[in-house]
């Protein structure tokens, strides 16, 4: 999923839930229900761009989905809690972005028996969030993301 979609539907956990560590908790644990909808994000076929362009987008999306969250409910949501419930949404991807940036290249896919401690555990993290993620083309897999917020702004409503 995009950032902004995990921050979307984050601030709607937030605004709709009175205690921040259940929404917090919530905000966590949505990320996985969402990487389980088909989707399109950034990580979607990475390994056919420029590393660093895909990270310069990927930070693009991360500001824009704390600055949506922000302008969508600033009014209702203090924002030490709106920025933990999107910061906890959008950890497992952070998460795993070590093994993207300092290990995995077009051709490799996995540690070598050399590998070290870091690059092994980041590769764990890694492997653990692609359980969930499931993609698909550009077209469909943002249409899925606008109705997956669209749903919960409508549940949390």
């Amino acid at each position: 999923m995009l950032e902004t979609t995990h921050a979307l539907v984050a601030g709607a956990i937030a605004a709709h839930t009175n205690d921040p560590l259940t929404a917090v908790s919530l905000s966590y644990v949505s990320h996985f229900m969402l990487d389980a909808i088909p989707h399109w994000d950034f990580g979607t076929n990475w390994r056919g761009r420029r590393k660093l362009f895909t990270g310069i987008v990927a930070i693009a999306d991360v500001a824009l989905g704390f600055s949506l969250g922000y302008l969508i409910f600033k009014s209702t949501v203090s924002l030490p809690v709106l920025f933990a419930c999107i910061t906890a949404a959008m950890l497992p991807d952070w998460m795993e972005a070590p093994w993207y940036m300092f290990f995995a290249t077009k051709t490799k896919k996995e540690p070598g028996k050399q590998a070290g401690l870091f690059e092994k555990m980041t590769y764990g993290v890694y492997k653990i969030e692609n359980i969930f993620h499931k993609k698909t083309t550009f077209f469909f897999g943002i249409s899925t993301q606008i109705i997956a917020v669209l749903f919960f702004f409508f549940l949390l409503k």
